[in-house]
């Protein structure tokens, strides 16, 4: 009886190191990928757009990007499930994830947005920027002065997918990246 107790126990702890996929015969391949691009602006020509997922299988992976100026320091980071991101939401194995994160990442995909002159216009009277049908939500606390300043500065923007229908606009001044807004687009 001992002896049927003691197995018992033993095969108790090596279930409860064993992790579950394996235990339930799921032996994934992980879902480690990468995709890097050199960002190209005025104000930094070194600058650098990095994505990384990771998790025990593309299912279940974590994305996160990455921005860094031109000596490697990160300026922004943002983590979000690819699941929950349309440009990565069918990548289901590494080798389609690393393709998913390259054209993620790709700054020459971004071709509707590339400076803050191109955000919409924010006329005065009305509750937001004029963008027909594309909506443009301009960033939490931000004035219709806010706006319109960084609108006129001209600078370096990247706009990434960061949902099933929208685009997250970050703009790049004084070595700094901040949200300026979200455009949605039809889903």
């Amino acid at each position: 009886m001992r002896g049927f107790l003691i197995a018992g126990l033993a095969a108790l702890a090596v279930a409860a190191c064993t992790p579950a996929a394996e235990q339930h015969g799921d032996l994934s391949e992980g879902c480690d990928a990468r995709g890097v691009a050199t960002w190209n602006t005025p104000a930094d020509p070194n600058a650098s757009i990095e994505a990384i997922t990771t998790g025990p299988d593309c299912a279940r992976a974590v994305a996160t990007l990455i921005i860094r100026n031109g000596s490697g320091e990160p300026i922004y980071s943002e983590t979000h499930i690819p699941s929950q991101v349309m440009t990565l939401a069918q990548a289901g194995t590494p080798a389609a994830m690393q393709t998913a994160l390259q054209e993620w990442v790709d700054p020459a995909s971004n071709t509707t947005m590339q400076a803050s002159s191109a955000l919409p216009e924010w006329p005065a009277n009305a509750d937001g920027p004029q963008s027909g049908e594309f909506p443009f939500y301009p960033a939490e606390g931000s004035t219709r002065e806010i706006y319109n300043a960084v609108r006129g500065a001209d600078a370096p923007m990247y706009c990434y997918v960061q949902g099933m229908e929208s685009l997250n606009c970050l703009v790049l001044q004084d070595g700094a990246l901040e949200s300026v807004g979200v455009q949605s687009f039809p889903g």
